[in-house]
């Protein structure tokens, strides 16, 4: 689980609702005004977190939207949509609303509200990008949309915030690259003075608090977070979560049982309570959808019988949408079995017979007498079972050293009996060791994807996902997924 920079931005409907008037029709005045206030309220159900009835007002929001010519009114409140399915983790349904909320912007003639509205698309467009862990593509759709608000020639409380926000991800995104550049943005956002939204300065604290854990700075990453935490009866709930898990982290650095386990417990209860209004949400998600096609053929059987057809297209890409996942639920469940019976198969043949000079080698390349290869496969065997491949500055050479060789003989012998490189090597063993931990312990359900990593060996959390994949045919949180579903059966 990582810290979601989307969760609390309800960036286009934050717009709408600070949008000039224009000369409209009586029935547009009445149409745009409905829209607006179901956009409000919107807003308020959002912050005391209650996802589902937020999504209902949004569709209803959308509905009267439609029914005006104000292209910019109708991009709201589809990005809008759009923003509530990222916070959903649906993201192809937000690429559809999003890609609808762009089609109503490019319409509109060049002006500050168009930038801003352009600002909002790339900022939504890169929290996608951030949630599917592509973040250098999130990095890249953030500098843009820094660019775009950039140019507004006259900047109001709105366009200031957006600023923060852009610099706020551009941080961010650097925070999960590695990139030393993190602190610097965060801290550009942070001094940026704007009253307009203060709880985007809660978000880039607990952001910097994991700047400076993972510079082992622990203490300072606490005192950070506890600054947020002052306001903790005001706070978003899910950022209130993620709070008392990075608390709860740090302590457990620091080997303070007594806060940590305070904190975990805090993080634990408040997560299942999030996760559950989220699959409400979900729910009233589907709902509105559903509403909204069977409206659709209504209408046509009345009017236009090719919209019936349109309709019915998009009924059958909905179905298909819900049989693909349903199949790709299926196939991942399947992939998550194998991975099992395969360690499970693993931990029978090592108990069985240590690697012996009777197994068939790949290939050889570097003559080396029988006795010392033999005696390198023992030491490897111990070593494996030792799980100091789980240090993350384990190199050849330093392994070499450990087993009291070269590193020709130690990465000839991998090659010839284990049938890989040494890299490819450590990084199934820390993978395998990751999988067994998060099967057999269920409190590993609730770490974070970074915390795993570092469980695990691997520098960054960027590269342990693509390892993770790349080993096992799913990501982490996939396999997290099937492992709690186990649990609870």
């Amino acid at each position: 689980m990582k810290m979601f920079n989307k969760f609390f931005f309800f960036c286009f409907l934050i717009v709408s609702l600070v949008s000039g008037q224009n000369i409209l029709s009586n029935d547009d005045a009445y149409n745009k005004k409905k829209s607006e206030e179901l956009a409000s309220s919107a807003v308020s159900y959002f912050k005391n977190n209650d996802l589902k009835k937020s999504t209902e007002l949004l569709f209803k929001a959308k509905e009267y939207a439609e029914k005006t010519d104000d292209y910019e009114l109708i991009a709201r409140m589809n990005g809008s949509i759009a923003h509530q399915y990222v916070q959903l983790n649906l993201n192809d349904k937000a690429k559809f609303y999003l890609d609808n909320a762009v089609k109503q912007i490019n319409k509109l003639p060049e002006s500050d509200k168009k930038r801003s509205l352009k600002t909002l698309s790339y900022l939504e467009i890169g929290n996608i990008d951030f949630d599917e862990e592509n973040y250098q593509k999130a990095n890249e759709y953030y500098k843009k949309s820094l660019h775009e608000i950039e140019l507004v020639k006259n900047p109001d409380n709105q366009a200031v915030y957006n600023h923060r926000r852009s610099l706020y991800n551009i941080g961010n995104s650097y925070h999960y690259l590695k990139n030393d550049s993190a602190e610097i943005y965060l801290k550009k956002a942070l001094a940026i003075k704007n009253n307009y939204n203060k709880e985007l300065d809660h978000f880039i604290y607990n952001s910097l608090s994991q700047v400076y854990s993972d510079r082992k700075e622990y203490q300072r990453a606490i005192d950070t977070l506890k600054v947020v935490l002052k306001h903790k009866n005001n706070l978003d709930k899910r950022l209130l979560s993620d709070i008392y898990y990075n608390l709860s982290q740090n302590y457990k650095f620091l080997d303070d049982q007594s806060q940590y386990s305070f904190y975990n417990e805090a993080y634990i209860k408040l997560n299942k309570s999030t996760k559950e209004k989220e699959m409400q949400a979900i729910s009233s998600a589907i709902d509105a959808e559903q509403k909204d096609y069977k409206e659709a053929i209504t209408y046509a059987d009345s009017s236009k019988k090719s919209v019936v057809v349109i309709a019915i297209i998009f009924v059958l890409f909905l179905a298909g949408a819900i049989i693909y996942l349903l199949y790709r639920r299926k196939k991942e469940r399947k992939v998550f079995e194998n991975i099992i019976n395969k360690l499970e198969s693993d931990n029978q043949e090592k108990s069985r017979l240590p690697e012996s000079l009777e197994k068939t080698p790949k290939e050889v390349t570097l003559q080396i007498p029988n006795s010392v290869e033999q005696d390198l496969l023992d030491k490897l065997k111990k070593f494996e079972d030792s799980e100091k491949f789980t240090n993350p500055k384990l190199t050849i050479s330093s392994l070499a050293l450990q087993l009291k060789t070269n590193t020709s003989y130690l990465s000839e012998v991998i090659n010839k009996y284990k049938g890989k490189n040494f890299n490819t090597y450590i990084n199934e063993l820390r993978i395998a060791y990751i999988c067994q931990k998060i099967y057999n312990h269920k409190e590993y359900h609730h770490y974070k994807i970074s915390y795993l990593a570092e469980e695990c060996g691997f520098a960054s959390h960027s590269a342990f996902a693509t390892v993770f994949r790349n080993i096992t045919g799913i990501s982490p949180s996939v396999f997290i997924r099937e492992a709690s579903k186990n649990q609870s059966t």
